[in-house]
């Protein structure tokens, strides 16, 4: 089945403070990724997705469905928080087949779904010791797993890989690329180097709004000639910054200073040492920049 989801005109306001400015978006099978600083209003918008936050103005339709007014979302609606927090002393069989019941499924079907996910996520080692005894790696296996059971057709993921080693993480982007065939996986993170692995769309926030909205590759050969280093000496640091918006500087041996910079203007500099950057990275570094900057 191809899901759709619809986010259209989304406002929200704490305390007669802009959280989230007029966010419309539409995503449908796959991995989209929201890229943005702490606060930027990601977590926000997952939680009026799933129902915790109310916005001021705005609609969210899930194949048609209007989730703003929808009061069974657990049915087709999986969440992962980024804070996983499940009592130490019941076993990971106990707690999916909790979740099986808040979602009214029958005997069969709970044992159908339950031994699913555990073939699925490879919990069989563990599934009947109790979650305190869980490593961080199978937690979050353990958190997915519930995520999906029942099928939804929309799974939010805030944070996936954090606080798991490099070998986790390359095992949860398996896990995550394998759920996002047949349903919608909406993830907040800001580890660059997974999202340019296995997202198929990107959407930049930043100060409440939404700067861009495409794929990895779109961001980055639209940032492409606007992201530069160069080394300089350290005398000429002055000067320059008057003329390009510095990202980061490093110094070097010799009196010289390795500087990266968003180019504003193609002629405020002229420097045969110019070299091009290009990567997820800096195209994130230059929509961060973008309002105050051009």
């Amino acid at each position: 089945m191809n899901n759709k989801l619809i986010v259209d005109n989304i406002n929200f306001s704490y305390f007669k403070k802009n959280i989230l400015k007029d966010i419309s978006f539409t995503c449908e099978n796959g991995i989209t990724s929201l890229l943005g600083h702490n606060g930027a209003g990601k977590t926000t918008l997952m939680k009026i997705l799933i129902g915790s936050n109310k916005p001021s103005t705005g609609k969210v339709l899930l194949n048609d469905t209007n989730l703003l007014g929808y009061s069974n979302k657990k049915d087709i609606i999986g969440y992962l928080p980024q804070k996983f927090d499940i009592y130490n002393n019941i076993t990971g069989y106990d707690f999916l087949s909790y979740v099986c019941d808040i979602k009214n499924m029958d005997t069969n079907e709970k044992k159908k779904q339950i031994e699913k996910a555990v073939e699925q996520f490879k919990l069989d080692n563990v599934i009947y010791k109790n979650i305190g005894k869980y490593s961080g790696g199978y937690k979050r296996r353990l958190g997915i797993a519930q995520s999906i059971i029942g099928n939804p057709n929309l799974v939010i993921i805030d944070e996936p890989t954090v606080g798991l080693d490099p070998e986790q993480r390359l095992e949860f982007r398996h896990y995550l690329s394998e759920i996002g065939k047949d349903r919608i996986v909406l993830i907040s993170t800001h580890i660059l180097e997974d999202v340019e692995l296995y997202t198929n769309k990107i959407l930049i926030i930043s100060n409440s709004s939404i700067l861009f909205n495409g794929t990895t590759s779109e961001a980055i050969n639209t940032a492409k000639n606007k992201i530069y280093t160069a080394n300089i000496n350290v005398d000429e640091l002055e000067l320059i910054t008057k003329k390009v918006k510095i990202i980061e500087e490093k110094r070097l041996d010799n009196n010289k200073i390795k500087i990266k910079f968003l180019l504003c203007d193609d002629n405020a500099i002229n420097n045969s040492q110019l070299e091009k950057e290009v990567s997820l990275e800096n195209a994130f570094v230059f929509f961060q920049n973008l309002k105050n900057s051009l």
